[in-house]
């Protein structure tokens, strides 16, 4: 009987040694939405907890939101704007996400960044 016939090498090594790679690519997109508010100092006193919606916009095949509270959004909050971003459409997505605000001459005067993915799932309603 003969012996196995040899795999070819691919290495220098006195030992059989084959490679193989693989990849996984995770598809991101990115998209960006500009809500103006004007007339924001008649915004402030509408009262903490009330906001006001952006317009719907579509980023990744989803829809989103975003809601402004010009006094913030609960007592704690009262004497900053808050500023959330809600998934409007089904599903379940993990986003990274940045809000600039910006006064009435386009200077940005506070940039936020999230921390690391957040996901929003529809069905919460996630802020």
């Amino acid at each position: 009987m003969s012996p196995p016939p040899k795999r070819p090498r691919v290495s220098e090594s006195n030992t059989d040694h084959e490679m193989s790679s693989s990849k996984s690519i995770y598809e991101t997109l990115n998209g960006s939405h500009k809500y103006i508010i004007e007339g924001f100092s008649m915004a402030k006193g509408m009262g903490v907890g009330n906001f006001m919606t952006s317009g719907k916009f579509r980023v990744g095949g989803y829809d989103w939101v975003i809601h402004f509270y010009p006094d913030g959004r609960d007592q704690a909050n009262q004497e900053y704007v808050s500023v959330f971003l809600r998934l409007d459409s089904p599903g379940e997505v993990k986003a990274l996400y940045e809000f600039k605000l910006q006064d009435q001459s386009g200077k940005e005067i506070y940039i936020f960044h999230s921390d690391g993915h957040a996901t929003f799932n529809s069905e919460h309603k996630s802020l």
